[in-house]
């Protein structure tokens, strides 16, 4: 099946995590006293560089959305065909509340929905994968990767409380997320497709 030139151009909204890391990254080392491992990403929306990182959340969350577009027309029917866009969406929701709202307690309530969201779309895709064998590895990658973001999620909480890394989990916790993304794009763009194959 021929992909199109619009959904080809769709997909790579996937890729949008790359982005978003430079650039808190790059905002984290231009702005003076901004300590990368303990202070969240959030906190750069309070500093001289704020409405930098604002308008990265917000054009982060436009592109998870866009990949919920995507992966809508990607899958067609089958497991998840519905409810993995849906949630992606979500996602980006969250992500862009997060440059709306940078006051508590809506911006928790901004994490929590894209975090969860995220979770629940890698959850979503281990099911869709399994037993494809077009996409043998995925269903263990897709959960070790939610078990690997709940972990340093737990850590990220437990730090923030007692004043430890906090910012590093946080950051560890997004890398996981947007390596999935990025090598699931990369796979699409080799060949590979979402539609459900016979075991």
């Amino acid at each position: 099946m021929h992909r199109s030139k619009t959904q080809t151009a769709l997909l790579a909204a996937g890729f949008g995590g790359i982005l978003f890391v430079l650039t808190f990254l790059v905002l984290g080392v231009m702005v003076p006293g901004y300590d990368a491992l303990r202070e969240t990403i959030s906190a750069l929306e309070f500093t001289a560089l704020g409405s930098a990182q604002r308008i990265n959340f917000l054009v982060f969350g436009l592109l998870l959305m866009t990949f919920g577009v995507a992966l809508r027309r990607e899958l067609g029917t089958g497991r998840g065909a519905v409810l993995i866009p849906t949630f992606q969406c979500l996602c980006g929701i969250g992500v862009a509340g997060d440059a709306i709202f940078i006051h508590e307690p809506l911006h928790l309530v901004c994490d929590l929905i894209a975090f969860n969201s995220a979770l629940l779309v890698l959850f979503l895709f281990a099911w869709r994968f399994s037993g494809d064998r077009q996409w043998k590895g995925w269903t263990t990658y897709s959960i070790l990767t939610a078990l690997l973001m709940m972990a340093f999620l737990t850590a990220f909480g437990v730090a923030n409380h007692l004043g430890g890394p906090a910012g590093a989990f946080e950051k560890l916790a997004t890398l996981m997320r947007t390596s999935w993304s990025v090598l699931l794009v990369e796979k699409l763009y080799s060949g590979r497709r979402l539609i459900e194959t016979e075991t």
